[in-house]
């Protein structure tokens, strides 16, 4: 699978990152002109909720005696995105 991954260690709220690449073809013997695929983005971000849901009170019944941990992991997914230059 040919793709580009970016990852960013750390990103702060209301900021911003960039990224900019270019694409040099190959040399062929027949000349063709680049047909301009459509360019899939996905991304996740951990510990974050886009919409602002938190969970604030869970109650956990299991007469097994499981215990629990008083631990959420939010997670920020993307759908699928095309975009197309």
């Amino acid at each position: 699978k040919k793709a580009v991954v970016w990852r960013i260690k750390r990103f702060a709220g209301n900021t911003e990152a960039l990224f900019s690449a270019e694409v040099e073809l190959t040399p062929s013997v027949r000349e063709r002109v680049w047909s301009r695929p459509p360019v899939t983005v996905e991304f996740l971000v951990n510990m974050y909720t886009a919409s602002g849901v938190h969970v604030r009170f869970l109650r956990v019944y299991d007469k097994s005696g499981y215990q629990t941990n008083r631990w959420v992991r939010y997670i920020t997914r993307a759908g699928h995105y095309q975009i197309r230059i």
